[in-house]
């Protein structure tokens, strides 16, 4: 069949110029359209954790609306000033605890780094607390929230903000001389 043929048939066919055969753009990441997807995607980022897992099965709920829960429930005891306490011990030291020790148990090195960077700069915060929550209690009422949520950011499998923090700080500490090895004197 001709094209004048073709554009008989159909009259919405134009003749359009073939797409440029450059370089592809990089796809993006398919949108998150339901909840379903994002408890989902959530499920498969803790599905290593067998005690979330375990008790997702228990309640007979998605693993990804337990950790949902999970963290909105620390939020709102945190922003209410109810629970600071418990909560930084369950997000800030029990998950990663248990995250630690797993990661000991199966000798992964990747998840080793992942760990051991969370531990340093969560001693960093350690250290620097009470001179943060002096400066800032008053002026930023969300400060445990705020607080609580970069400790997740750090060891969520997805941002895995310890190791970036943990990164610049070794490399600022490196540049500045801190790490070097000491020269040894040659008798």
């Amino acid at each position: 069949m001709s094209e004048e043929k073709v554009q008989q048939i159909d009259p919405s066919i134009e003749n359009k110029p073939a797409p440029p055969s450059g370089p592809k753009r990089p796809e993006k990441e398919p949108q998150l359209d339901n909840l379903d997807e994002i408890f989902k995607r959530i499920s498969d980022d803790f599905s290593d954790v067998a005690p979330l897992q375990q008790i997702a099965q228990k309640f007979n709920v998605n693993p990804g609306q337990l950790v949902l829960g999970i963290i909105f429930v620390a939020f709102t005891l945190t922003i209410f000033g109810a629970g600071n306490l418990l909560v930084k011990i369950l997000i800030g030291i029990l998950y990663p605890a248990y995250m630690s020790v797993q990661c000991v148990k199966q000798k992964d090195d990747a998840k080793s780094k992942i760990w051991l960077s969370y531990w340093v700069i969560y001693l960093l915060m350690f250290l620097l607390d009470r001179v943060m929550w002096f400066a800032f209690h008053d002026l930023l009422q969300l400060y445990f929230p705020i607080k609580n949520m970069t400790l997740i950011w750090m060891y969520y499998p997805k941002t895995r903000g310890a190791i970036i923090i943990f990164d610049k700080l070794v490399l600022q500490l490196n540049q500045l001389g801190f790490l070097e090895k000491p020269k040894q004197k040659h008798e």
